[in-house]
């Protein structure tokens, strides 16, 4: 994910960071946090696939997004079919509405989608798991972790069902998991979970390079707060190393 801001897990903040970590991922305009005293907390699970926080964009590029959303719900309920389409317009929409800083809407949004693909495709498919998981970022942005921690323990379920508990999906519920109870000082919940994501990930080898990173920081962040500082820093470093790395790899040939 892209930079953000220090904050630690513990942090009178901790609904705002948790529900931007959760949330980051795919976002054309990522969320800024305040900045507070501790490290730096990040993740990979987001709005759309496994990858980095896009770029930022530009406003008038946002707006043509939304247009283009609008026309394309206007569309989809002309047609009454409640689909597979419909439900796609819909969670783009609700990616729109929540950068835009309209939870109320973007949940609405989200739970129509979510109805829509439970009916189409079952209620224990992976398309379900990431809605969950943003409509568990939406209640932890309104501190109602208990209905988060339901959310993202149901998305994380559905994963190690559907594709099994050494899937990189599976990893990604268990690091948002860890996240959760992070943020709320549960860090005897969050370590297992954060070891398993760690586990499952450096079996993958360089192809997630960047992933197993962001956990590692993610961990690492843990370490600190607990006052495991020497463990941290040695985390911290195979993070920068497979950073470097990745980014040898991603550089331009001339």
């Amino acid at each position: 994910m892209m930079g953000l801001n220090p904050v630690t897990h513990s942090s009178s903040a901790s609904a705002s960071v948790v529900a931007a970590v959760l949330l980051a991922f795919g976002c054309a305009t990522p969320p800024q946090l305040g900045k507070d005293e501790g490290r730096v907390a990040v993740v990979w699970q987001n709005e759309g696939r496994s990858s980095s926080v896009a770029p930022a964009a530009p406003v008038s590029a946002e707006k043509d997004t939304e247009r283009g959303l609008l026309a394309e719900l206007r569309e989809e309920e002309r047609k009454g079919a409640e689909d597979l389409a419909l439900a796609g317009t819909l969670y783009r929409l609700a990616i729109v509405r929540r950068q835009q800083g309209e939870f109320a809407e973007a949940g609405r949004l989200y739970q129509r989608a979510l109805e829509i693909r439970e009916r189409q495709q079952g209620p224990n498919h992976p398309d379900v798991a990431l809605i969950l998981n943003n409509l568990a970022a939406l209640e932890a942005a309104r501190g109602n972790y208990d209905a988060a921690q339901f959310l993202l323990e149901r998305a994380l379920a559905i994963r190690q069902t559907a594709l099994g508990d050494d899937h990189v999906l599976t990893a990604e519920s268990l690091n948002n998991l860890a996240l959760l109870h992070a943020a709320q000082g549960d860090a005897a919940a969050a370590e297992p979970l954060y070891r398993r994501a760690l586990s499952i990930l450096e079996k993958t080898g360089t192809t997630r390079a960047d992933e197993l990173a962001r956990v590692l920081d993610n961990y690492a962040a843990l370490l600190h707060e607990t006052g495991r500082d020497a463990d941290a820093e040695a985390l911290e470093a195979r993070a920068r190393v497979l950073r470097a790395a990745g980014g040898r790899q991603r550089a331009p040939q001339r």
